[in-house]
């Protein structure tokens, strides 16, 4: 027996049967390997009867999260006479920003004609998280999801069951996706907030994740799960990148990802421009201070020199009152990319960071603030959902916020808004 996930299956397929033209060594790409492993298995039948006879029978978990190419390579197995079952939610596949409703309807129909199509396939949703002490709660999540995925509501009217709280409060930040409420609205999730239990509070953009942990004073960190958004992209850019000029950009779009407060006013104007101008002109105060991280991308206009400025801002953010406002709210994202600088190129650099996380696999922390879509596929046995209102979840939101109270395994708390209520939630 073998525990493996899709992509690991066909990198292996890749690797026997590569695709012309790749270069050795080369990032590994895992959607062009699944494009090509797909349609070799489709081209090539003999390949696919081999695997089905090294694997007769197939167990896929939350199959849901698999893409149209990944799929394609299980279903040649099972048209090599493999025997496929497959447990799955389609409403726990959730989506990043560049989803379309085309697309998402696609995924539907593939996973209707995989259900009638498989040997076995069935939803896991015996409540074994809420056993022992959450059952209440469980029967009224099982109960809200089934009313969520059939186009109904979040009803929190009525007697509530035990271990769901619900607490009425209106983010009033003025900045867009920001969050912030007021002492009175704030004092009935206090205890929650300054306890010492295990947290996990929940929210859907990036941004307003950003804004609740400096809401409660940067005192939880935030999951940044086991996959990176920010790091790509900078080695991207990096690979696209010219001069100094563009490696400055590059940097600081991904500082601005990662971090607060390294802001094209306070900071990132002035860094790039320094940059531009080779350091040149003498600096006071804080402006010497953007200088000389400047100068480390124009001694080094590549990866390294981005690794040395990132060091370099860090300490600044610890040690220097001028950059007291810049927080670092993703270390371990920015830390990788200080380690990039010690690679031989960065595309290598972070192909070695992929197969380090491929084979880790690290816990949350007992008490985070994350993002909906990253904590995917976790429990805790405290769950804050906030906020509840009708910017964070919207009509089409309706699985984020399916996934979201499956996170709970004994409490629940929804922070829920009256003056911009949410029109998946029944008050």
């Amino acid at each position: 027996m073998e525990i493996r996930t899709i992509d690991s299956l066909i990198s292996q397929i890749a690797e026997a049967y590569p695709e012309p033209g790749l270069v050795p060594g080369a990032l590994p790409d895992y959607d062009r390997n699944s494009r090509w492993a797909a349609g070799l298995l489709k081209r090539r039948p003999f390949i696919a009867d081999m695997l089905a006879r090294r694997y007769p029978i197939v167990v896929c978990d939350e199959h849901q999260d698999a893409s149209a190419e990944q799929h394609a390579v299980i279903e040649s197995l099972r048209g090599a006479g493999a025997r496929v079952r497959a447990f799955f939610d389609p409403m726990q596949r959730i989506y990043g920003g560049g989803a379309t409703e085309a697309q998402g309807q696609a995924d539907d129909s593939r996973l209707a004609a995989f259900r009638a199509a498989a040997d076995v396939a069935e939803s896991l949703d015996v409540p074994h998280r809420w056993t022992g002490g959450g059952e209440e709660l469980g029967g009224w999540i099982l109960e809200s999801r089934t009313s969520l995925a059939a186009g109904g509501k979040l009803r929190l009217t009525g007697k509530l069951p035990r271990g769901l709280k619900v607490v009425f409060a209106d983010n009033t930040a003025q900045r867009n996706l920001g969050f912030q409420l007021d002492a009175q609205d704030r004092r009935p999730l206090d205890p929650a907030f300054k306890g010492g239990q295990p947290l996990l509070i929940l929210s859907h953009h990036n941004e307003t994740v950003q804004a609740i942990r400096a809401f409660l004073g940067r005192s939880m960190p935030i999951w940044e799960g086991h996959t990176r958004s920010a790091l790509p992209t900078l080695v991207q850019s990096l690979a696209a990148c010219d001069d100094a000029a563009a490696v400055s950009k590059a940097a600081v779009a991904f500082v601005q990802a990662v971090c607060t407060g390294f802001s094209d006013s306070q900071f990132a104007t002035r860094f790039c421009d320094e940059v531009a101008s080779g350091c040149a002109k003498p600096a006071r105060r804080k402006p010497a201070l953007i200088q000389s991280l400047a100068r480390r991308i124009v001694e080094r206009p590549n990866h390294a020199g981005v690794g040395a400025f990132l060091q370099d801002l860090q300490r600044a953010t610890k040690f220097k009152t001028e950059f007291a406002s810049v927080h670092i709210d993703y270390p371990r994202e920015f830390w990788e990319a200080v380690r990039l600088g010690a690679a031989t190129d960065p595309r290598s650099g972070l192909a070695e960071q992929s197969r380090h996380h491929a084979h880790t696999r690290r816990l949350p922390p007992l008490r985070a603030v994350s993002t909906i879509h990253k904590a995917k596929g976790l429990e805790a046995p405290n769950v804050v959902i906030m906020p509840c209102d009708g910017t964070t979840f919207r009509e089409k939101d309706r699985r984020l916020l399916y996934v979201a109270i499956s996170r709970a395994s004994r409490n629940l708390t929804l922070v829920v808004s009256r003056s911009n209520p949410s029109p998946i939630i029944e008050l």
